[in-house]
């Protein structure tokens, strides 16, 4: 069972009317541009730190779905077969 987490902007941005056909094509498929133009004010080692972050958060969130999904799988397995009286 794989969860996938709904991504927010993180901010609300409206696409400006000068954007060029790449831009404006990720804007439209969802892209989250606001986090990416405050991406590009950062400098490369910030912008490495923020990711080191977001990635240990990643990790995490899967550790615990993975956790989650053995108990889930120990209860059912406890319970297989077995009708409610």
């Amino acid at each position: 069972m794989q969860y996938e987490f709904p991504l927010k902007p993180s901010r609300e941005y409206v696409c400006p009317p000068d954007a060029g056909p790449a831009w404006r094509a990720a804007y439209d498929a969802g892209f989250d541009m606001a986090e990416l133009e405050d991406n590009l004010k950062l400098t490369p080692e910030e912008r490495l730190e923020k990711n080191d972050i977001k990635l240990a958060e990643h990790f995490k969130r899967e550790a615990f779905l993975n956790c989650l999904q053995r108990g889930w799988n120990l209860i059912r397995s406890r319970h297989a077969g077995k009708t409610h009286e």
